[in-house]
Protein backbone atom coordinates (compact mmCIF):
# COMPACT_ATOMS: atom_id res chain seq x y z
CA UNK A 1 0.00 0.00 0.00
CA UNK A 2 1.16 3.70 -0.58
CA UNK A 3 1.50 6.02 2.88
CA UNK A 4 -2.02 7.89 1.69
CA UNK A 5 -4.13 4.33 1.36
CA UNK A 6 -1.79 2.99 5.05
CA UNK A 7 -3.21 6.20 6.45
CA UNK A 8 -6.91 5.43 5.10
CA UNK A 9 -6.95 1.32 6.07
CA UNK A 10 -5.25 3.15 9.59
CA UNK A 11 -8.46 5.01 9.98
CA UNK A 12 -10.36 1.68 8.83
CA UNK A 13 -9.14 -0.33 11.30
CA UNK A 14 -9.51 2.21 14.29
CA UNK A 15 -13.04 2.52 13.22
CA UNK A 16 -12.75 5.81 12.54
CA UNK A 17 -16.69 6.96 10.84
CA UNK A 18 -15.39 9.53 8.69
CA UNK A 19 -12.25 8.23 7.11
CA UNK A 20 -14.69 5.33 6.21
CA UNK A 21 -17.37 7.31 4.69
CA UNK A 22 -14.76 9.88 2.96
CA UNK A 23 -13.11 6.83 1.52
CA UNK A 24 -16.55 5.08 0.29
CA UNK A 25 -17.76 7.96 -0.99
CA UNK A 26 -14.29 8.68 -3.33
CA UNK A 27 -14.44 4.68 -4.21
CA UNK A 28 -18.21 4.04 -4.82
CA UNK A 29 -18.43 5.34 -8.26
CA UNK A 30 -15.50 3.13 -9.53
CA UNK A 31 -16.67 0.26 -7.89
CA UNK A 32 -20.39 0.63 -8.69
CA UNK A 33 -19.20 1.03 -12.60
CA UNK A 34 -16.96 -2.22 -12.36
CA UNK A 35 -19.94 -4.59 -10.60
CA UNK A 36 -22.77 -2.81 -13.54
CA UNK A 37 -20.46 -4.26 -16.08
CA UNK A 38 -20.96 -7.54 -14.76
CA UNK A 39 -24.29 -7.91 -13.36
CA UNK A 40 -26.50 -4.79 -15.27
CA UNK A 41 -28.59 -4.39 -12.74
CA UNK A 42 -27.98 -1.04 -11.03
CA UNK A 43 -29.86 -2.10 -7.41
CA UNK A 44 -27.60 -5.13 -7.63
CA UNK A 45 -24.21 -3.31 -8.73
CA UNK A 46 -25.03 -0.86 -5.61
CA UNK A 47 -25.77 -3.76 -2.87
CA UNK A 48 -22.91 -5.76 -3.93
CA UNK A 49 -20.80 -2.67 -3.59
CA UNK A 50 -22.36 -1.65 -0.20
CA UNK A 51 -22.23 -5.14 1.41
CA UNK A 52 -17.98 -5.44 0.62
CA UNK A 53 -17.60 -2.22 2.43
CA UNK A 54 -19.83 -3.46 5.16
CA UNK A 55 -17.27 -6.69 5.63
CA UNK A 56 -14.29 -4.35 5.26
CA UNK A 57 -15.69 -2.41 8.17
CA UNK A 58 -16.43 -5.41 10.55
CA UNK A 59 -13.60 -7.50 9.81
CA UNK A 60 -10.91 -4.47 9.47
CA UNK A 61 -9.20 -6.28 12.59
CA UNK A 62 -8.57 -9.34 10.61
CA UNK A 63 -8.17 -8.91 7.14
CA UNK A 64 -4.90 -8.57 5.73
CA UNK A 65 -4.09 -6.41 2.46
CA UNK A 66 -0.73 -6.21 1.41
CA UNK A 67 -0.57 -4.89 -1.49
CA UNK A 68 -3.55 -2.27 -2.39
CA UNK A 69 -6.91 -1.52 -0.85
CA UNK A 70 -8.07 -0.49 -3.93
CA UNK A 71 -6.48 -3.13 -5.65
CA UNK A 72 -8.67 -5.60 -2.81
CA UNK A 73 -11.72 -3.90 -2.56
CA UNK A 74 -11.58 -4.07 -6.53
CA UNK A 75 -11.65 -7.63 -6.56
CA UNK A 76 -13.47 -8.12 -3.54
CA UNK A 77 -16.13 -6.59 -5.64
CA UNK A 78 -15.62 -8.48 -8.94
CA UNK A 79 -15.94 -11.83 -6.95
CA UNK A 80 -18.68 -10.93 -5.37
CA UNK A 81 -20.57 -10.35 -9.03
CA UNK A 82 -19.09 -13.14 -10.79
CA UNK A 83 -21.10 -14.90 -7.28
CA UNK A 84 -24.30 -13.14 -7.54
CA UNK A 85 -23.72 -14.06 -11.64
CA UNK A 86 -23.81 -17.52 -11.18
CA UNK A 87 -26.37 -17.49 -8.68
CA UNK A 88 -28.58 -16.21 -11.02
CA UNK A 89 -27.95 -18.22 -13.78
CA UNK A 90 -28.27 -21.37 -11.47
CA UNK A 91 -31.86 -20.07 -10.69
CA UNK A 92 -32.12 -19.34 -14.23
CA UNK A 93 -31.36 -22.89 -15.64
CA UNK A 94 -34.88 -24.18 -15.47
CA UNK A 95 -36.34 -20.84 -17.40
CA UNK A 96 -33.60 -21.16 -19.65
CA UNK A 97 -35.93 -22.81 -22.72
CA UNK A 98 -38.06 -20.03 -22.52
CA UNK A 99 -35.36 -17.72 -24.13
CA UNK A 100 -34.21 -17.04 -27.77
CA UNK A 101 -31.78 -19.45 -28.86
CA UNK A 102 -29.32 -15.83 -29.30
CA UNK A 103 -30.44 -15.04 -26.33
CA UNK A 104 -28.94 -17.84 -24.88
CA UNK A 105 -26.13 -17.76 -26.66
CA UNK A 106 -25.06 -13.92 -25.55
CA UNK A 107 -25.53 -15.19 -22.16
CA UNK A 108 -23.05 -17.92 -22.74
CA UNK A 109 -20.61 -15.83 -24.43
CA UNK A 110 -20.92 -13.07 -20.84
CA UNK A 111 -20.53 -16.25 -18.70
CA UNK A 112 -17.78 -17.68 -20.58
CA UNK A 113 -15.63 -14.27 -20.55
CA UNK A 114 -16.72 -14.15 -16.50
CA UNK A 115 -15.31 -17.17 -16.28
CA UNK A 116 -12.30 -16.49 -18.34
CA UNK A 117 -11.63 -13.70 -16.18
CA UNK A 118 -12.15 -15.93 -12.39
CA UNK A 119 -9.60 -18.26 -14.13
CA UNK A 120 -7.05 -15.23 -15.16
CA UNK A 121 -7.39 -13.90 -11.21
CA UNK A 122 -6.86 -17.52 -9.98
CA UNK A 123 -3.59 -17.27 -12.05
CA UNK A 124 -2.34 -14.30 -10.80
CA UNK A 125 -3.05 -15.62 -7.42
CA UNK A 126 -0.77 -19.08 -8.50
CA UNK A 127 2.39 -16.99 -9.11
CA UNK A 128 5.45 -17.33 -7.13
CA UNK A 129 4.98 -15.08 -3.68
CA UNK A 130 7.20 -12.38 -5.10
CA UNK A 131 6.40 -12.13 -8.93
CA UNK A 132 2.67 -11.91 -8.19
CA UNK A 133 3.73 -8.44 -5.45
CA UNK A 134 5.57 -7.53 -8.23
CA UNK A 135 2.76 -8.32 -11.41
CA UNK A 136 0.47 -6.41 -8.80
CA UNK A 137 2.48 -3.25 -7.83
CA UNK A 138 2.63 -3.21 -11.84
CA UNK A 139 -0.58 -3.77 -12.90
CA UNK A 140 -2.83 -2.51 -9.67
CA UNK A 141 -1.19 0.27 -8.47
CA UNK A 142 0.28 1.32 -11.78
CA UNK A 143 3.55 1.67 -10.40
CA UNK A 144 6.75 2.43 -12.58
CA UNK A 145 9.76 -0.58 -12.95
CA UNK A 146 11.90 1.77 -10.79
CA UNK A 147 9.57 2.48 -7.92
CA UNK A 148 9.23 -1.15 -7.77
CA UNK A 149 12.50 -2.01 -7.65
CA UNK A 150 13.05 1.01 -5.15
CA UNK A 151 10.12 -0.71 -2.47
CA UNK A 152 10.99 -4.46 -2.89
CA UNK A 153 15.02 -3.87 -3.17
CA UNK A 154 15.70 -5.85 -5.97
CA UNK A 155 16.75 -4.52 -9.54
CA UNK A 156 14.91 -3.36 -12.45
CA UNK A 157 16.23 -6.67 -14.23
CA UNK A 158 14.41 -8.54 -11.79
CA UNK A 159 11.13 -6.36 -11.90
CA UNK A 160 11.21 -7.25 -15.70
CA UNK A 161 11.79 -10.67 -15.46
CA UNK A 162 9.02 -11.00 -13.01
CA UNK A 163 6.41 -9.04 -15.22
CA UNK A 164 7.54 -11.46 -18.56
CA UNK A 165 7.30 -14.58 -16.21
CA UNK A 166 3.87 -13.47 -14.83
CA UNK A 167 2.64 -12.58 -18.66
CA UNK A 168 3.60 -15.91 -19.93
CA UNK A 169 1.93 -17.84 -17.11
CA UNK A 170 -1.26 -15.76 -17.63
CA UNK A 171 -0.76 -16.48 -21.23
CA UNK A 172 -0.95 -19.78 -20.41
CA UNK A 173 -4.07 -20.09 -19.06
CA UNK A 174 -5.65 -19.28 -22.40
CA UNK A 175 -3.52 -21.93 -24.23
CA UNK A 176 -6.15 -24.02 -25.35
CA UNK A 177 -8.67 -21.15 -26.12
CA UNK A 178 -9.59 -19.68 -29.29
CA UNK A 179 -8.43 -16.27 -30.39
CA UNK A 180 -11.63 -14.18 -29.26
CA UNK A 181 -9.71 -15.17 -25.73
CA UNK A 182 -6.56 -14.12 -26.71
CA UNK A 183 -7.91 -10.97 -27.37
CA UNK A 184 -9.73 -10.88 -23.88
CA UNK A 185 -6.53 -11.38 -22.49
CA UNK A 186 -5.27 -8.52 -24.12
CA UNK A 187 -8.40 -6.67 -22.64
CA UNK A 188 -7.61 -7.44 -19.47
CA UNK A 189 -4.12 -6.78 -19.67
CA UNK A 190 -4.74 -3.42 -20.16
CA UNK A 191 -6.88 -2.71 -17.68
CA UNK A 192 -4.35 -4.11 -15.47
CA UNK A 193 -2.21 -1.58 -16.99
CA UNK A 194 -4.44 1.04 -16.43
CA UNK A 195 -5.02 0.05 -12.57
CA UNK A 196 -8.40 -0.35 -13.35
Amino acid sequence: MNPQEETIWEGIRRKDGRVFEQYYKEQFKTLFLAAYTYVRDAGLAEEIVNDVFLRIWERSGVIVIEISLKAYLYRAVINRSLNELDKIRRRGRHHSDDRFPEERGFEERAMEDNELKVRLYRAIDELPEQCQKVFKMSRFEELKQQEIADRLGISIKTVKNHITYALKQLKQVLANRDSLLIGMLIIIYEIFRRGH
